[in-house]
């Protein structure tokens, strides 16, 4: 798992608290995990996500307030925001639901949280996740 979050750009630190967090999230999840052969890349797309995270995290603390970012920067990210829920409406749920929960939710809730939300099954959290976020490239690429 910590390869997994080095690969995704976290620092050592964060990878550590990556690792830590993806076997807290097993321990969690170990009663809802049908599938014992499909476990290993479970794990990989836990660490995964939780990496994207932790870099999201660091990103945002830095975002708006870092020095380096320019007033035209800061417009094009606004637009750019602007745009990304613009695309989020047309979507509708669960989708909306789901990509917001996944991507924009401060408090990133795990696949084991989101399922209940939207009345599914944990492991059709990530093919619904796959349709949806084709569905909004789709959108996306139409207002583009």
């Amino acid at each position: 798992m910590f390869s997994v979050a080095l690969r995704n750009g976290v620092s050592w630190e964060d990878a550590a608290d990556v690792t830590q967090t993806t076997f807290i999230a097993l321990l969690d999840a170990i009663d809802l995990l049908r599938e014992d052969e499909r476990l290993g890349s479970w794990l990989m797309t836990v660490a995964r996500r939780q990496a994207w995270r932790s870099r999201r995290r660091g990103e945002r603390l830095t975002g708006p307030l870092d020095r380096s970012t320019t007033p035209a920067d800061a417009i094009e990210d606004w637009e750019r925001l602007v745009w990304l829920h613009a695309g989020l409406e047309q979507l509708g749920d669960p989708c909306r639901e789901l990509l917001t929960a996944l991507y924009l939710d401060v408090d990133s809730p795990s696949y084991a949280a989101i399922a209940p939300r939207l009345n599914r099954a944990v492991g059709s959290i990530g093919p619904l996740r796959a349709r949806c976020l084709a569905r909004l490239r789709a959108i996306l690429g139409e207002a583009a």
